[in-house]
């Protein structure tokens, strides 16, 4: 919990303000008459201040009364509202937890504690919180749906259906919930429930905008999923209507989601007819091909360099804030545990330099290579590399006459099947003793799989056997690489040393794996 306190006034101040009131204001004065005590008298001052829309005297009232009677649960809560209405959170916030250090087992307390402390962004709180508030009271709908719409935030889709269905169950249907439960449900692959969803949203609200948009999309990929490609295109723009998408756009975002959630047959049917209307797209040829269970040994560098440039602009945005990817960072961690200082650094699959930040702590001479001419211009507006060059890794490797301290390749080799050939060449530009730091999807089956998302992933087995002759692992960690369909993908994180003669700065070897 956040340390904000708030300090209440002391008996000199009571006394004057009191005093004061009683002076001013001729309905004070008769509460002071009548009422059992000055602390009930300051309470109904506070109401009445507040109905007459003066926030900031019924604020004065309270905390004259709390000065008075500091136990006083119900005024902290009423305070804590007060100081919420008027949007001073922190205060609000630190009123609230002053209520549940008196009282910790007020359900609804905790209820406004959580709705607080997600409002300042303390997102692991409020969670808590509001799972503490249904511990103590199940049938607090607002509870459900606040850690529905939290979950929703926190692009968790499945838990959050549980808690907005919840909400429904407990405080009725109302426009907002449905909404946020058809979003969900459209997170989680569920379009047709996500459709009816948020079709009885618009039986309160008419949708328009962003929501009359995922409605059409929705009820148009449940269609296409029931088989009904060519009907659900032709009713697309009367679900639309004036929010209309161009079709390819459509049929995109179609593919790529059916791709996402394994829904294979669907995103191959729709791939093919994206594919009809553009024969020579590299990018829709190689997914096709990745839905349809072709095997390939490589993603096609005519694939990567198209697949990137369309995506460079908003490509962080996306994979960071939206995706939570960290794998840079996590990487650039562990290499720092082995050795804090690097001369020279090669970024293999740089892209738009995400790894730029976390490496720039050893103070090296940083080399980015990128096949994506676009991904490279976002990566030189960091000015944090002082070479990029776009090429191919596996050529520019093969002929490059520089070694490296570290070579780093932070999701490079999910665009690779097969790996022998990369890690001889990465060998070839470390020195005995350098460093190889590389991230690794995890394959259910085989030494490596091609993923209907077009991505490769590999077994830890074989990643390691492929490495052997050339490295031994420093460290080996297991992680969450970024979000796929509103779920982890996991992964195996790893820094190799360069067999050759030990190395004084690495210290003992030692092997973790840890959970992220």
């Amino acid at each position: 919990m956040d340390s904000t306190t708030l300090a209440l006034p002391d008996a000199r101040h009571v006394a004057d303000q009191i005093d004061r009131w009683t002076r001013e204001h001729a309905a004070f004065a008769l509460l002071i008459e009548q009422a059992d005590g000055a602390s009930s008298a300051l309470w109904q001052f506070a109401s009445i201040s507040r109905n007459r829309g003066q926030s900031d005297t019924a604020i004065d009232a309270l905390r004259t009364a709390l000065a008075l009677m500091p136990t006083d649960v119900a005024a902290w809560r009423a305070l804590a509202s007060d100081y919420q209405l008027s949007g001073r959170d922190e205060l609000a916030e630190a009123c609230a937890r002053q209520a549940l250090a008196i009282d910790p087992d007020h359900a609804t307390t905790w209820l406004q504690y959580a709705s607080l402390a997600y409002r300042l962004q303390r997102i692991d709180d409020a969670e808590a919180a509001y799972l503490r508030a249904l511990s103590g009271d199940a049938s607090l709908g607002d509870a459900h749906l606040g850690l529905g719409v939290l979950y929703l935030g926190s692009r968790r889709p499945e838990q959050a259906i549980v808690h907005l269905q919840r909400a429904l169950s407990w405080g009725g249907i109302d426009a907002v919930t449905q909404l946020c439960l058809g979003q969900a449900f459209y997170m989680a692959g569920r379009f047709g429930e996500s459709a009816d969803a948020l079709a009885i949203a618009n039986g309160f609200v008419p949708l328009e905008s962003v929501t009359l948009r995922l409605y059409a999309r929705a009820r148009t990929f449940a269609s296409m999923l029931d088989g009904d490609i060519h009907g659900a295109i032709a009713r697309y723009p009367t679900l639309a209507g004036q929010e209309t998408e161009p079709l390819d756009e459509v049929l995109r975002t179609a593919f790529a989601l059916f791709s996402a959630y394994g829904m294979r047959e669907a995103a191959a049917a729709v791939g093919r007819l994206r594919l009809q209307g553009q024969p020579d797209d590299p990018v829709q040829r190689y997914l096709l091909d990745a839905v349809g269970g072709q095997t390939h040994d490589r993603a096609p560098a005519a694939y990567v360099e198209a697949h990137f440039d369309e995506f460079a602009e908003g490509f962080d945005s996306k994979l960071v804030d939206i995706l939570g990817y960290k794998v840079p960072q996590q990487l650039a961690d562990m290499v720092a545990s082995r050795r804090p200082t690097l001369a020279t650094i090669l970024d293999l699959g740089c892209g738009t330099g995400l790894a730029a930040g976390p490496l720039g702590r050893f103070g090296a001479r940083l080399t980015g290579i990128d096949l994506s001419e676009k991904m490279l211009a976002v990566a030189a507006r960091r000015n944090a590399y002082d070479d990029l060059v776009k090429a191919d890794v596996m050529s520019y490797l093969a002929d490059s006459p520089r070694s490296f301290d570290l070579v780093f390749a932070a999701d490079l080799l999910i665009y690779l099947g097969r790996l022998e050939e990369l890690i001889g060449l990465i060998a070839r530009v470390l020195p005995a003793g350098g460093l190889f730091a590389a991230s690794i999807e995890a394959a259910g089956h085989g030494d490596f799989t091609l993923l209907s998302s077009g991505r490769f992933a590999h077994s830890e087995t074989y990643f390691e056997t492929c490495a052997a002759k050339d490295f031994e692992i420093v460290c080996k960690e297991n992680s969450e690489l970024r979000l796929e369909a509103g779920r982890p993908a996991l992964g195996t994180l790893y820094v190799l040393r360069r067999r050759g003669r030990p190395s004084t700065e690495d210290g003992q070897l030692t092997i973790a794996t840890i959970r992220r």
